[in-house]
């Protein structure tokens, strides 16, 4: 059992860490591969007319078969850039539901610039999201999720109770050494 708490202690704080690092990571992204993907067009003119986004939807689907739509940045919003739609698709199984693939989609054009797999650290810190909070596989998961957060808050509340209980006991011992230490000294 002990095996078993520590091991999904590990899992539970290893992606807490990686859960607390989602505005670093995003921002990273966004600064490279969003970035790297919308540079042919910074310095584009302003839109003056956009394709509707049923067009723009329907040339990023050629690019995510069998994917379901999750989100659309309009052009200057989100992750998008002035010139273009954002599109992002999921997957459909249980894993690959949490997983975004991004697809580019000119909005003057209707035609798609780019479309790429998340970064490797953006794909651990999708799929830790839900690990962290116990979001996979259905309420048998949730509730095995639930024990093993009850056996922890146990093990730490008994670990602190010992710990406690340890440090009372020293005391004594302590403070009648120091006054052997002092009655020594004279």
């Amino acid at each position: 059992m002990g095996i078993v708490t520590m091991a999904w202690v590990a899992v539970v704080g290893l992606t807490g860490v990686i859960n607390s690092l989602n505005i670093p990571l995003t921002m990273l992204w966004q600064s490279t591969d969003i970035a790297e993907m919308t540079a042919p067009y910074r310095h584009a003119p302003p839109l003056r007319n956009r394709v509707p986004l049923d067009v723009a939807v329907a040339a990023a689907r050629v690019e995510a078969p069998g994917m379901r739509l999750a989100s659309v940045g309009f052009p200057g919003r989100d992750l998008a850039s002035p010139h273009h739609y954002m599109v992002l698709f999921t997957g459909q199984t249980a894993l690959t539901a949490r997983l975004l693939k991004p697809v580019l989609v000119d909005a003057a054009t209707g035609k798609v610039t780019e479309a790429r797999d998340m970064p490797w650290y953006m794909t651990a810190l999708l799929v830790s999201q839900p690990l962290h909070f116990g979001n996979y596989g259905g309420l048998p998961f949730k509730v095995i999720w639930a024990l093993l957060d009850v056996v922890t808050i146990i093990v730490l509340a008994s670990g602190l109770y010992l710990w406690i209980v340890r440090r009372r006991q020293d005391r004594p011992a302590t403070a009648q050494a120091k006054l052997m230490i002092m009655e020594t000294a004279e």
